[in-house]
């Protein structure tokens, strides 16, 4: 997405190439050029070498902006939203599997996360094992993250329609929260939402 109007500033232009780093890398993963990357943000390229110094330095910075955006989508107690993965247009989802497949390991500096929601789980029921909120974590985190990726390709597949989508997007939300032993959300806050279906 072309940006409307040319940024103006330091910080400004620094936020233009971080947005348009993260669409380039969840459009074409990592092997972008910092021509492509200042075309989007409507900048001079030398602008990326000025502030960042080198196009890896605006790749981690940019990685770093994807978890920061997904740790704001925690409870109070630190539990992520059931949706997480498919917020932003899937932005963390997509993201994570572009750089897993060009880098081939993980390139994001820390996991707020995960972490916050192993301290939540280990927090609202102490009778969990390790092992047990580890297995939470992973089944629900793949569903979260599995849908966000293939939603689009399964309801055509499927031949889905948009409120049959709009259904079954919210039961896997509902599982989400249920493998993972999170609170669901009403879009603000933790809350009690009807799954589709059932009673």
């Amino acid at each position: 997405m072309y940006r409307e109007h040319k940024p103006v500033g330091r910080q400004e232009v620094m936020s233009a190439l971080v947005d348009a780093t993260i669409e380039l890398i969840v459009e074409e993963g990592l092997e972008i050029s910092v021509r492509q990357i200042a075309a989007r943000a409507t900048v001079n390229h030398g602008l990326v070498h000025l502030y960042f110094g080198s196009k890896q330095c605006l790749l981690s910075t940019a990685i770093d902006e994807i978890n920061t955006r997904a740790g704001e989508d925690l409870d109070a107690d630190g539990f992520p939203r059931p949706d997480l993965a498919s917020r932003r247009n899937g932005e963390l989802a997509k993201a994570l599997a572009r750089i897993r497949l060009d880098a081939g390991r993980d390139l994001f500096t820390t996991h707020p996360i995960t972490g916050s929601w192993r301290r939540a789980l280990r927090r609202s029921d102490q009778a969990l094992t390790d092992d047990e909120i580890s297995t939470k974590i992973a089944t629900a985190a793949a569903l979260g993250l599995g849908w966000a990726l293939y939603a689009d390709h399964l309801c055509e597949l499927l031949d889905i329609d948009p409120e049959q989508r709009v259904r079954t997007e919210a039961e896997v939300h509902a599982l989400v929260a249920d493998l993972g032993g999170l609170p669901t959300w009403d879009g603000s806050s933790a809350t009690s939402i009807d799954r589709p279906g059932r009673p």
